[in-house]
């Protein structure tokens, strides 16, 4: 008598015959899976390390876009700063300090993929805040930051460096709400004393003078020696040149004023640094400007050539330009 299996005995050593070989080739080909490092995932995405020395950031939020050089030619966060764009102003020294002091600490709570979808859902593709920097190597990264949600208390940023949008709790100062008051300072001139190689200053009427600078002395336009003391002094009066105000949203008539004012200044100046040239004009105010509430002795304007934005002097702010050359010997 012959005993036949039956079919649900053949299903049941078929599958188990596809289990031992799975088992089997999964025993031979098995490769060890890597642990996820959480720290590495939920660590700050920022390159901080690469922003500690800088050639320049473009800033943009509600209040406009502001772009800022590096005056100092070795990159120093320190700088001086020139802010080139909207005017063209000293920044404020500690600003760029404590935007990637800001960066350094930013604590990651989530990510998500960097996806049209997500894009537009946490608004980085209207972000209410971006930063570009360009470093001393030339490197350029670009932070947006997209919706702060105030019920959870976090923000949403990508960055130009990575595939991954990240949910961070916000950043320690609200860079997205910064104006121009809080970015510039009230001293005019942004330059690195060691980068200036050369100063010339014309006054229409009352002569000129140009000094340059030799290895680590000055001469005049002669060659003649000057005293590096009596240098040193007044180019630390040209650094300390301050403004009464800044003028902004200027009418067609008060900016037609402005113009025709600096087009014959009563002084005329340019500072010569191994990161290039930049001029600058003072001219004397003697046309009333309605609307502008200048006041006493604050009848002089100030200009960059590089870019037409107008600040306030007092007459005593001019006493640096009243030197001679034999003043500097």
């Amino acid at each position: 008598m012959s005993i036949r299996p039956s079919l649900s005995t053949l299903l049941v050593i078929f599958f188990a015959c596809i289990l031992a070989f799975l088992g089997l080739f999964a025993e031979v080909f098995e490769s060890e899976t890597p642990e996820i490092d959480l720290a590495q995932v939920y660590a700050n995405p920022i390159p901080v390390d690469e922003l500690q020395s800088l050639n320049s950031v473009h800033f943009t939020n509600k209040h406009g876009s502001f772009h800022f050089e590096n005056a100092n030619s070795t990159g120093d966060l320190a700088g001086p700063w020139q802010m080139t764009d909207p005017q063209s102003l000293k920044m404020k020294d500690e600003v760029v300090r404590k935007i990637v002091d800001a960066l350094n600490v930013i604590r990651v709570r989530n990510f998500h993929r960097l996806e049209p979808i997500n894009i537009s859902s946490f608004s980085l593709d209207n972000p209410t805040l971006s930063l570009t920097f360009e470093n001393a190597k030339g490197k350029t990264f670009e932070i947006k930051m997209g919706l702060i949600n105030p019920i959870d208390n976090s923000a949403y940023i990508s960055l130009s460096t990575q595939n991954q949008i990240y949910q961070i709790d916000p950043l320690e100062i609200a860079l997205e709400a910064w104006d121009l008051p809080q970015l510039v300072d009230s001293k005019l001139l942004a330059f690195s004393v060691p980068d200036l190689l050369e100063i010339e200053v014309i006054r229409p009427g009352a002569g000129d003078f140009k000094i340059l600078r030799k290895d680590e002395g000055w001469l005049d336009a002669t060659g003649a020696v000057l005293n590096q003391k009596k240098v040193s002094d007044f180019i630390e009066r040209l650094l300390d040149l301050k403004s009464n105000s800044i003028l902004e949203k200027l009418n067609d008539a008060q900016l037609g004023v402005l113009q025709k004012t600096v087009a014959s200044p009563v002084v005329n100046f340019k500072l010569v640094t191994r990161n290039g040239i930049r001029s600058y004009r003072i001219g004397e105010i003697q046309t009333p400007l309605e609307g502008l509430g200048l006041s006493g002795d604050a009848k002089y304007v100030f200009t960059n050539d590089e870019k037409m934005s107008f600040s306030v002097l007092g007459k005593d702010q001019l006493r640096v330009f009243n030197l001679r050359p034999q003043d500097l010997k």
